[in-house]
This record gives structure tokens, sequence and C-alpha cells, in this order.
């Protein structure tokens, strides 16, 4: 039983991390409406979360932004419930998100 709670808490902190990352791509839209381009994180900070590193992958540019999501501590050992490891979650301008199965 208690393996199932952890994995449960950890898929818990992943949703932290996805809700993080979907808030702050809606931050970079609405800063893309009053700028020619999206916003680095010295314009728009990371969001602070405790088991996730919050960072922009490359630089944010006029079309395209990639934030990501990296699991610290005990949360790098997340994994999808086919096996893929959840220790980074991305999000672009697309609305791509990857791993996809870390995100059902």
């Amino acid at each position: 039983a208690y393996p199932s709670y952890v994995d449960y808490v950890r898929k818990g902190k992943r949703g932290d991390a996805q809700q993080a990352l979907m808030n702050w791509s809606v931050n970079q839209e609405i800063w893309r409406a009053n700028h020619t381009t999206y916003a680095s994180t010295s314009d728009i900070p990371a969001p602070n979360l405790t088991d996730y590193n919050l960072s922009t992958s490359g630089t944010p540019d006029a079309t395209t932004y990639t934030l990501q999501a990296v699991a610290q501590g005990d949360q790098a050992k997340d994994k999808a419930r086919d096996g893929t490891s959840c220790t980074t979650l991305t999000l672009n301008q697309a609305g791509q998100k990857t791993p996809a199965v870390c995100w059902d």
C-alpha cells in the first residue's frame, strides 16, 4: 500500500508543476500580446515550486518559447503508468506537452 501512496503523492506534485507551467504559459501569451517577443525569466520570473525547478529551455523569441519543469529530490523518481520518466515536463507556445503520457 505504501508504494501506491508514494506514487499518488508524486502524481499530485506533478499536477502542481503542470498547473504552474500552464499558468506561466498564459502569462507568456499576455506578455507577447503587448511586446514583440515572448518574455525571458527576467521579464516574467519562473514560478517557484519546492519539488520542481522551473525555467525556459533556450531563449524565448518573437515566435517561440519552451517552458520546463525539472523534478528535484524524491520527485525525480516520478513515472507515468507505462514507466515513462516524468522527470522533465515541457510546454511550448503551440501547447505541445512532453512527455505526453505524463500529462494524462
